[in-house]
């Protein structure tokens, strides 16, 4: 792993916004190009899905809207650079990784004043309850209940929250959800550039190298010991 007070100023910048190191792009252009650009895809696809739906009509199994994979992606994104920001990752971490806290941080500086009021809500429900169980989390608090909906519908209609008797129902549009990331990562990398006290670049630094350098050890592991025999045993036999 990469030690940021092992290098001078220059060189935390050439790491972060010139290196070509990783995937033949600097770490910066990764996360806008790659990262991103991934959601981006999505995002293009289900634009073309629901202006053309007719299109679709006669194809043998039906398409979804991205309600589920989308806000998945989102908050990959999110826990990625919340890492990077934080500084912390399972490899740094001596304590114990907590993703809730560190998209918490994330969230409270560079999200909308309405998303900073949430931020643990809107991780646990959303991503915890999509990535564990596929469906969001349902809350109950006192005599009320909180749940979240996500629809992509009508790009023009804006996130809006309401009461429904007894449930306080938060309703995202997906393509608002993603503007709203990638202007947060777009003002924390701007932060990152014009970086004085280099705080904001070690913490990158730091996170960055332990995932890219992890390597994990498997010999005498059972279950992936198994399977890198079977491996190595296939190329044997092709020899």
């Amino acid at each position: 792993m990469e030690d940021p007070e092992k290098m001078t100023k220059e060189e935390k910048y050439r790491y972060i916004f010139e290196d070509k190191s990783f995937e033949g792009r600097p770490r910066v252009k990764w996360i806008t190009d790659c990262l991103l650009g991934d959601i981006r895809t999505f995002l293009d696809g289900i634009e073309n899905y629901t202006d053309n739906k007719e299109r679709f009509a006669f194809k043998p199994r039906p398409r979804g809207g991205g309600n589920l994979s989308v806000p998945i992606l989102i908050c990959t994104a999110l826990e990625f650079v919340s890492r990077l920001y934080v500084g912390e990752t399972k490899f740094t971490s001596r304590e114990g990784y907590n993703a809730k806290e560190n998209t918490k941080k994330f969230i409270e500086k560079y999200f909308p004043e309405k998303y900073k009021a949430i931020p643990s809500l809107l991780w646990d429900g959303v991503r915890n309850g999509l990535v564990h169980t596929f469906s969001l989390k349902l809350f109950k608090y006192g005599n009320n209940y909180i749940r979240f909906q996500f629809y992509v519908e009508d790009r023009n209609i804006p996130s809006r929250i309401k009461k429904v008797n007894d449930t306080i129902v938060i309703s995202i549009n997906v393509f608002e959800l993603y503007k709203i990331l990638e202007n947060a990562i777009e003002n924390y990398l701007e932060e990152l550039k014009k970086d004085e006290n280099e705080a904001l670049r070690d913490n990158f630094i730091k996170a960055w190298s332990s995932i890219d350098e992890y390597l994990r050890e498997i010999t005498g592991k059972r279950g992936y010991q198994d399977d890198a025999k079977a491996l190595l045993d296939y190329f044997r036999f092709k020899l």
